[in-house]
């Protein structure tokens, strides 16, 4: 009986970019070598296995333009289709984006919004782990 020895290659590393979304992906193959002539023996076939989905949504922002916190959105990775709505306390929607990379300046129809808190709703899908609906709040801050 011969002596095998198995190695599992990994075939494509994951995208650097988390905010890119298409080719999240690792591609595995099983290859078993014999341990007395370095011969392959076995190749399995190519599994692709794909990033699990993460949002982070924060829960306040500060629109003020100083360089820090001026932007409300998702981030993450793993995603493939997405769609954030932020409403005012009337339900009025303020904002909208079917792009995960696109952020929220705290303005609507070209005007800065009154501080307070604004709802939002989430929508986002990944191959590894389906749909997510989320709801929330943030709170738009001087």
């Amino acid at each position: 009986m011969k002596n095998l020895v198995i190695l599992m290659y990994i075939l494509l590393s994951i995208t650097a970019n988390a905010q890119r979304h298409e080719n999240q992906s690792i591609n595995y193959r099983v290859v078993a070598v014999s341990s007395e002539n370095s011969r392959v023996e076995s190749v399995s076939n190519e599994v692709k296995l794909y990033l699990p989905m993460k949002i982070y949504l924060p829960t306040a922002f500060t629109p003020n333009g100083d360089g820090l916190n001026d932007t409300f959105g998702a981030i993450g990775e793993g995603i493939e289709n997405f769609r954030l709505e932020i409403f005012n306390r009337w339900g009025e929607s303020v904002y909208s984006s079917d792009n995960a990379a696109a952020k929220w300046d705290g303005r609507y129809n070209g005007k800065p919004v009154p501080v307070g808190s604004y709802n939002y709703k989430l929508t986002a899908y990944g191959k590894e782990f389906g749909e997510v609906n989320k709801t929330g709040r943030v709170t738009v801050l001087n």
